[in-house]
C-alpha cells in the first residue's frame, strides 16, 4: 500500500483530474446533439465515472492509512501536498551559490544537485525516507511513477544536461534550434526554387521605372513547414558504490544522458528518416549530388570532388558551411594535391594546422554519423544554420531501482523532446549557368 505522502498526493491530482472532466462535459451539453455529440458525452461520462472510481479507492486507502500509521501525527500534522506545488523552490537541490558565483562554480553546483536528487530517489526506493521535495513536480503532472519507483526529476536539475548536448554537439552547436511550448510548429517559408527572373524570393521582380511611373506588381509564393515533436530516451546505470558520492554520481548521469542524447539526436540530423524521427539532411528535399569523376578510383576523394562540390553551394551558405566528414576520409582529404602546369609541382589541397584540417577555407569536422569512405555521405558540405530545430522544455528524467535490484544498481532515464529539417523546399536553379541547381548542402555520389 502507498504511504499517507503518496496517497495525499494521489487524492490531490485524481481531485483536479475529476474536477476537469466535469468541467469538460458542462462544456459537451448541447440542447439538441447530434449523434456523434451524444457519443463523444457518453465516452467522456465514462472516464468521468472511472476518475470517480479511482479517487473513492484512494480515498478509502487512504482512511486505512491514516488508521495504521501515527507515526506522522507523532510528527505533527500530516503533509499537505497541492498539486503543481514545488517545494523543490524553497529548498533548491544542491549548495546554495551567490549571485557573483563564477560559471567553474555554477557548473559544480548543477552536477551536485543532481547527485542529491539521485541520491534522494535512491533512499525514497529503499523506504529510508522520503525528501519532500521528490514529491513535489513542477509541472503539476504526478509525483511518482506508479509500481517502478520512479519520480519526477525537479526542474532545477535537468535543464544542466540540455546545456551540455547543445555545447558539446558538433552538430547541435551549429543548428538553428528555436524551442517552443506547444506540442508542435508551422513555419512559413520563402519557395524559391530559381534564380531567374519573376521566380527569385519566390516571384519578387525588381523593375528599372521611369519617374512617375509604378513598377509591375509582383507577389512572393510560401511553402509551409511543419513540425511535430519527437521523443528520444536513454537509460543509465549506477551502482550503490557511485550512488554514495552526489558530486561523483552527478558528474557521471550528466555525462551519460547528454552524451547518448548528443549521439541520438546528431543521428537523426544526419540521416534521420522523418518518420518518428528528424528528418535528416541526407534525406533533405533540397540536397544535391556531386557526381564522382570518369574513371575515378573506387573509395577515393579527388580534388576535383571538392572543387564540384564547393561550386554547388548556395552563396547564402558559404558563410556558416562546414565539412562533416567519416574519419576514413583523412587519408585521402591529406594527399589532395593541386597540379600546376607541367613541371610536376603540387600543392596540397587540404590545409592542415594543429591537427584541423580545412578545405576551400572551411573546416572539416569529423563525425560518427558519416557514411564510410565512397558511400553517399561519407563527406558533405552544409550550412547547418539552415537546418531548423525545434524542442520543448529541458530534459525529462526519471529513476528506479527495481530494473537492476539484484546487481544493486540503480536505473535512471532520461527523455528529450525535439524535431527537425532542412528549411529549404528544393535545391535552386541559379540566375545563369542553369545546368547544375545550388544547395545549402551538397553532397558527393557513390563511388564503387
Amino acid at each position: 500500500m502507498r504511504n499517507i505522502k503518496q496517497l495525499l498526493q494521489a487524492e490531490a491530482d485524481q481531485l483536479a483530474a475529476v474536477e476537469t472532466l466535469k468541467r469538460e462535459g458542462r462544456a459537451l451539453m448541447v440542447a439538441a446533439p447530434t449523434p456523434e455529440q451524444t457519443a463523444t458525452l457518453t465516452v467522456h461520462l465514462a472516464k468521468l465515472d472511472a476518475a470517480e472510481d479511482a479517487l473513492t479507492q484512494t480515498r478509502s486507502q487512504l482512511a486505512i492509512a491514516r488508521r495504521l500509521q501515527e507515526d506522522e501525527r507523532a510528527q505533527g500534522q500530516a503533509l499537505r501536498l497541492e498539486v503543481g506545488e514545488d517545494r523543490a523552490l524553497a529548498r533548491p537541490w544542491g549548495p546554495t551559490l551567490h549571485s557573483d558565483a563564477t560559471p567553474q562554480m555554477r557548473e559544480e553546483a548543477r552536477r551536485a544537485a543532481l547527485g542529491e536528487w539521485a541520491i534522494a530517489v535512491r533512499s525514497a526506493t529503499l523506504g529510508q525516507g522520503a525528501d519532500p521535495r521528490l514529491f513535489a513536480a513542477a509541472t503539476g503532472m504526478g509525483t511518482a511513477i506508479p509500481s517502478d519507483g520512479g519520480f519526477a526529476v525537479p526542474l532545477e536539475v535537468a535543464p544542466g544536461i540540455e546545456y551540455d548536448m547543445f555545447a558539446a554537439g558538433d552538430l547541435l552547436s551549429r543548428v538553428d534550434a528555436r524551442t517552443i511550448t506547444g506540442d508542435a510548429m508551422a513555419f512559413n517559408v520563402i519557395n524559391e526554387t530559381s534564380r531567374a527572373d519573376s521566380s527569385r524570393q519566390g516571384g519578387v521582380l525588381a523593375y528599372w521605372v521611369d519617374q512617375g511611373t509604378a513598377p509591375t506588381a509582383s507577389q512572393t509564393k510560401l511553402a509551409r513547414v511543419e513540425m511535430k515533436l519527437r521523443k528520444i530516451g536513454c537509460l543509465g546505470y549506477a551502482t550503490d558504490e557511485l550512488v554514495a558520492d552526489a558530486a561523483a554520481l552527478g558528474a557521471e548521469l550528466q555525462s551519460l544522458f547528454a552524451n547518448e542524447l548528443v549521439f541520438g539526436v546528431e543521428d537523426a540530423i544526419t540521416e534521420g528518416t522523418g518518420a518518428g524521427a528528424p528528418l535528416g539532411y541526407l534525406n533533405a528535399p533540397c540536397l544535391v549530388s556531386v557526381s564522382k569523376e570518369s574513371g575515378q578510383t573506387a573509395a577515393t576523394i579527388v580534388g576535383a570532388n571538392i572543387t564540384k562540390m564547393w561550386a554547388r553551394l548556395t552563396q547564402r551558405a558559404r558563410g556558416n558551411a562546414v565539412w562533416l566528414a567519416n574519419a576514413d576520409t583523412i587519408p585521402q582529404l591529406a594527399v589532395l594535391t593541386t597540379p600546376v602546369g607541367t613541371a610536376g609541382f603540387a600543392y596540397p589541397y587540404a590545409s592542415v594546422s594543429n591537427g584541423a584540417i580545412s578545405l576551400w577555407g572551411k573546416p572539416v569536422v569529423f563525425t560518427e554519423y558519416n557514411a564510410t569512405l565512397g558511400t553517399v555521405g561519407d563527406i558533405v558540405l552544409i550550412d547547418l544554420s539552415q537546418y531548423r530545430l525545434i524542442r520543448k522544455g529541458g530534459v525529462e528524467q526519471a529513476s528506479s531501482m527495481h530494473v537492476l535490484f539484484t546487481t544493486d544498481q540503480m536505473t535512471y532515464r532520461a527523455f528529450y523532446r525535439c524535431d527537425g529539417q532542412m528549411m529549404p523546399r528544393a535545391a535552386v536553379t541559379p540566375y545563369k549557368g542553369a545546368s547544375n541547381t545550388l544547395s545549402p548542402v551538397v553532397v558527393l555520389a557513390t563511388r564503387s
